[in-house]
């Protein structure tokens, strides 16, 4: 016989009502519990600190930009949006590191276009990711490169500068932020449509090649105008020419490399914000809306302009069908340059 048959029928009646109590109270509590972590689940994105991953280092152009527009998004939602530069192998550590990280929005990466796209296909055995990895969020700016060289070069357009590479047969040398970053493949470009040899010398940062730039150690750089103008207004480089299809406002005086004698040369840069490529479609939308928001705020404005950089809004269709035009434009362009780094 159980204890409780043994009792009289009172004390059963008592026990019985405060099992009864217990159970509905621990019923209640883990409902209670489940509906304070469902609320929790369910509180706007972002609650919590995003990081975003530059994967160059601090001061170049493409971290110049993050910050822009990591403060202001930080500032729209009341969240720190904190930049973080882990630079190395063209870009690719930093981008593999996002592309393996939990897609939940609060880890992101701002890098150019063509590193993205290029990098996997150019280094398949150390890159760490594929182009697929990685959502665009938008693709906010793009400006054109500046072709410029050292004083002590001796050269003051862009013939004397073709004329010198040819009778020096590849011994003269050019400065990169590392393989497959936005200098190394405008110069690659310009290598294949000018036919001349040059000697690449890839450094960490684009921050890091200035010193040996100047000092005509590394004499011949493409360069972003956020790096290029500072040295030209300083007389440290000579200019001799732009990297766009047309004239760049400002530098009118500057032919672009196709009227310079370069036939077919266009290269402009493209920087875009991506998250992993499982992160939850609604997250991908609302950080969409935040760039854009971000972007239309004249703070932003004024310090993309100040970086020599054309603001661009898009959708994240729009965004991801630019990187689709330009994947297919650059296995045209890697067919006819040979570019090989693996």
């Amino acid at each position: 016989m159980n204890t409780l048959s043994r009792l009289n029928p009172t004390s059963a009646q008592a026990c019985s009502r405060r099992r009864a109590v217990v159970l509905g109270a621990s019923f209640a509590a883990a409902l209670a519990a489940g509906l304070v972590s469902g609320a929790a689940m369910a509180q706007p994105y972002p609650n919590r600190a995003v990081r975003v991953i530059v994967p160059y280092t601090a001061g170049g152009p493409t971290d110049l930009m993050a910050r822009a527009v990591a403060k202001e998004m930080s500032a729209i939602t009341g969240q720190p949006v904190v930049v973080e530069n882990r630079g190395g192998a063209g870009g690719t550590i930093g981008a593999a590191a996002v592309a393996r990280s939990t897609p939940d929005g609060y880890t992101l990466v701002v890098n150019g276009t063509f590193a993205h796209i290029l990098n996997p296909t150019l280094m398949p055995k150390t890159a760490g990711y594929v182009p697929e990895d990685l959502a665009a969020i938008g693709m906010f700016a793009r400006s054109p490169m500046i072709l410029v060289v050292a004083p002590t070069l001796g050269v003051k357009s862009v013939a004397e500068l073709i004329a010198l590479a040819k009778s020096q047969g590849g011994k003269l040398t050019y400065s990169s932020a590392g393989p497959a970053s936005n200098p190394h493949l405008a110069t690659e470009l310009f290598k294949a449509l000018a036919g001349v040899e040059l000697e690449h010398i890839p450094y960490k940062g684009v921050s890091a090649t200035v010193p040996d730039l100047v000092s005509g150690r590394v004499p011949v750089a493409f360069g972003s105008p956020s790096l290029a103008e500072p040295l030209i207004k300083d007389n440290r480089v000579i200019p001799l020419a732009v990297t766009s299809a047309k004239r760049v406002a400002g530098h009118e005086q500057l032919p672009t490399l196709q009227e310079a004698g370069v036939k077919d040369y266009v290269f402009e840069s493209s920087y875009v914000m991506m998250a992993p490529v499982k992160t939850p479609p609604d997250i991908l939308v609302r950080l969409n809306q935040l760039l854009q928001q971000s972007l239309a705020h004249a703070e932003t404005q004024k310090s993309m302009k100040g970086l020599g950089l054309e603001t661009v809004q898009n959708s994240l269709d729009q965004a991801e069908q630019y990187i689709r035009d330009e994947r297919a434009r650059w296995d045209v362009v890697l067919k006819k340059i040979d570019l090989k780094l693996e």
